[in-house]
C-alpha cells in the first residue's frame, strides 16, 4: 500500500461540489485517511480567471503511481476538465504532490510534484493533513511552508466535506434571541401615552427605518431569501438595490426594528438584548460570508466594493 497526497483545485462551475465529489471518488481508489481544510487562492499564471478553491486529501491505495495518475485524470475528465490552455481555468484539477513510496521522474509524472514546494496553496492544506510529506529532496511540507509565507491563501472552512446541522444551530440561536427580546419587552416595556416623549419618538423612527430596510432587502433577494446562513442552491449573488450599499442589510434592518420597538416601549431589557442581537448577527455574517465566497467566486471583489456590513452608510 502506498500513501498519496493529492492536491485538489477548482475555479469553474460549482467549485465546492466538484471538490466534494472528487473527495468521494478518490476515496473509492483506496482508504481515505484525511481531508484538509478548504482554502481560497488567487490564480497563479495563465489568463485572467476567477479564484480557486484548494484542498489536499491523503489516500492509501494499492495502485502504482502511473495507475493512480490515470485514475485521477479520469476523474478530472468526468468533471469536464479541458486541457486547452496551460494554467487556464478548470472545473477540477487533481495532482499527486507527494508519496511515501519511491520518487518518480518520468515524462508524464514527477513525484514529488516539481512545483509543490514553492506553492503555499498546496503546502498550507498539505500541512493540515500530512506535514511531514516529502515535497522536495530533504524537505517536508512543513519545512517548505515556512519559506512561502509571503504568498496569500485564505482558509475558508476547516471542515467542509460534510456540514450537517451547523446552519440550523445559527438559526436556532437567532430565534432564541428574538424570543428573549419579546419576553424582555413584555417584562419591562410600557405602551406609549398620549404625549410623544423624545425617546419614544426616536424609537418609532428607528422602527420605521428598520422595517424599510428589511422590506428593501427582501425585495432585492427575491427567491434567494433564506433564513439559513448558506445561500440557496442555484442562487445568484445580489449586488443591486440595497445590497449595493450593505452586504447584510436584512440583519441590520431586524436589529434596528428590535431596537426601535424597545425604545418605543421604553424597555431597557429589550434595548440591551437588541445590542446582543447586533453582535450575534455580526458573527453570523462572518460565518455566512465564508459560505458565500465558496458559492460565488467573485464575492471577495463584491465585498471590497461594498464596505458596509449591515446598515447602509453607517455600519
Amino acid at each position: 500500500m502506498t500513501r498519496y497526497a493529492v492536491a485538489l483545485g477548482s475555479n469553474q462551475g460549482d467549485r465546492v461540489r466538484h471538490l466534494r465529489m472528487a473527495v468521494d471518488e478518490i476515496g473509492r481508489l483506496g482508504s481515505l485517511l484525511a481531508v484538509s481544510g478548504l482554502y481560497e487562492t488567487a490564480p497563479v499564471g495563465g489568463p485572467d480567471q476567477g479564484p480557486y478553491l484548494n484542498a489536499v486529501v491523503v489516500v492509501e491505495a494499492s495502485l502504482a503511481p502511473q495507475e493512480m495518475l490515470g485514475r485521477l485524470q479520469a476523474i478530472e475528465s468526468d468533471h469536464g476538465r479541458e486541457r486547452t490552455v496551460r494554467w487556464g481555468p478548470r472545473t477540477l484539477d487533481l495532482d499527486i504532490v507527494a508519496t511515501d513510496g519511491d520518487p518518480v521522474d518520468t515524462e508524464e509524472l514527477q513525484i514529488p510534484h516539481p512545483r509543490a514546494a514553492g506553492r503555499r496553496f498546496v503546502l498550507e492544506p498539505l500541512s493540515d493533513v500530512w506535514p511531514d510529506a516529502p515535497v522536495a529532496d530533504g524537505m517536508t511540507g512543513r519545512d517548505a511552508r515556512e519559506l512561502v509565507g509571503d504568498q496569500e491563501v485564505d482558509l475558508l472552512l476547516p471542515t467542509w466535506v460534510e456540514e450537517v446541522g451547523r446552519g440550523r444551530v445559527w438559526v436556532g440561536a437567532q430565534l432564541a434571541l428574538l424570543v428573549a427580546i419579546a419576553l424582555g419587552l413584555a417584562y419591562d416595556g410600557s405602551l406609549p401615552g398620549i404625549g410623544l416623549e423624545p425617546l419614544r419618538l426616536g424609537g418609532g423612527l428607528v422602527l420605521i427605518l428598520g422595517g424599510a430596510l428589511v422590506l428593501a432587502a427582501a425585495r432585492s433577494l427575491g427567491r434567494g431569501l433564506t433564513i439559513m446562513p448558506q445561500p440557496v442552491p442555484g442562487g445568484v449573488l445580489v449586488e443591486s438595490g440595497v445590497y449595493a450599499r450593505a452586504r447584510h442589510p436584512m440583519y441590520g434592518g431586524v436589529v434596528l426594528g428590535m431596537l426601535g420597538v424597545s425604545l418605543l416601549l421604553a424597555s431597557p431589557v429589550g434595548a440591551s438584548l437588541s445590542i446582543v442581537l447586533f453582535a450575534f448577527f455580526w458573527a453570523k455574517s462572518v460565518y455566512e460570508e465564508r459560505r458565500l465566497r465558496i458559492a460565488y467566486p467573485w464575492y471577495t471583489a463584491y465585498r471590497s466594493r461594498v464596505r458596509r456590513r449591515m446598515i447602509p452608510y453607517l455600519l
